[in-house]
């Protein structure tokens, strides 16, 4: 390896740059944040899941029984459409930042909910399907301290929900999230519905008579899935706005620590660059020598800094969340995106800094 490569300086001065690697490495808590703090969010659109493909229609609030029968008949008689009526109460279910949070339950009866299954695949032994029965999805049975079989009723406060007669017979069912579906068919006593494309329609047809119908019916609430699912988006601005705070603050104290021990590595070479142009070496060769010693100590302080954040994930779900369904995931883009981030608004200082202190000790030659 020879002397003037950027990798002999971070190589033979390996006690002096350990502090930078380390200091760097710490930036992947910064990505354990990420996780954490998206986390609510990531979790709360799962629980949308159950309601994909479908438009949530709302007849509650219709003035007019006329208004009201007009819609459903013509919804009935279109063969390209689907409606059925649906229980609606709500859920809630755990989240990492020590609260609970609370979504849409849906109750179906048999009949149903066995024409959406096959749409959603969300049980493969239909056979289980019957009267007062309970669907959680695995992790919410953890968190529940339900197993297959259990019977569950309305007394157990954490489910918050009621319909029909109790107990319910619980079945675990598929889904990467919390959610749950009863099937009771004593459970539709309120004007709700849910309204989708048949087996002879499609879902273009769908999203046009969507279109057509909201126009023609404008005083009935009828939110589709995507709807619903920009909402929550929207809801959870706030946790933008507070983690890039936190970033920025966070960013600034690295910056201000590491930069402070380069100073003190580089101030001690200003004659080494001034040897270096003296026996004639160009400056632009020096900057990329210095350029490639700051890439290299910012390269290996984020790779340590990713096995950080992947060991500091494991371990919280392992010893803290798993108890309960919960999980940080590995990859959200709040997480990358403010790690990356954080570590460009480093190196790109670092490296203009430098640069300049390069500058001013030549001039002093």
């Amino acid at each position: 390896m020879k002397p003037f490569q950027a990798m002999y300086f971070v190589r033979h001065n390996l006690s002096k740059v350990i502090a930078v690697f380390i200091m760097i490495a710490l930036t992947g808590l910064l990505y354990v944040g990420g996780s954490y703090i998206s986390n609510i969010e990531v979790e709360f659109i799962k629980t949308y899941d159950f309601e994909a493909d479908v438009a949530f229609v709302n007849l509650n609030g219709m003035t007019t029984e006329q208004g009201k029968d007009a819609f459903l008949e013509e919804v009935r008689k279109d063969e390209s459409l689907r409606i059925f009526q649906v229980g609606v109460n709500e859920f809630i279910f755990p989240t990492v930042l020590t609260f609970t949070n609370g979504n849409t339950s849906f109750c179906y009866t048999v009949e149903d909910f066995l024409w959406r299954n096959q749409r959603m695949g969300w049980i493969k032994d239909t056979s289980m399907v019957k009267e007062n029965t309970l669907f959680l999805t695995e992790r919410f049975a953890m968190y529940l301290g339900v197993k297959e079989g259990d019977l569950y009723d309305e007394k157990q406060e954490e489910l918050s929900l009621y319909f029909g007669e109790s107990p319910y017979e619980v079945h675990i069912m598929e889904g990467d999230g919390f959610g749950n579906i009863l099937i009771s068919k004593e459970c539709l006593t309120n004007e709700y519905y849910q309204l989708t494309w048949s087996d002879k329609g499609s879902r273009d047809i769908f999203e046009s008579r969507l279109a057509e119908l909201k126009e023609k019916y404008k005083e009935i609430e009828i939110s589709t899935h995507e709807k619903r699912l920009q909402r929550v988006s929207e809801t959870f601005v706030i946790n933008s706005v507070i983690f890039l705070s936190i970033l920025i603050v966070v960013t600034c104290v690295f910056f201000i620590t590491i930069n402070a021990v380069l100073v003190g590595i580089y101030d001690k070479r200003k004659s080494e660059f001034q040897i270096y142009e003296s026996i004639g070496i160009p400056k632009a060769k020096i900057r990329r020598k210095v350029v490639g010693e700051l890439l290299i100590m910012s390269g290996v302080g984020m790779v340590l800094g990713l096995i950080l954040a992947f060991v500091a994930i494991t371990l919280l779900n392992v010893c803290l969340f798993a108890k309960d369904g919960l999980q940080l995931y590995y990859y959200h883009p709040w997480a990358l995106g403010s790690w990356l981030i954080c570590n460009a608004m480093i190196l790109i200082p670092s490296i203009l800094l430098r640069l300049r202190a390069i500058d001013k000790s030549s001039g002093e030659v």
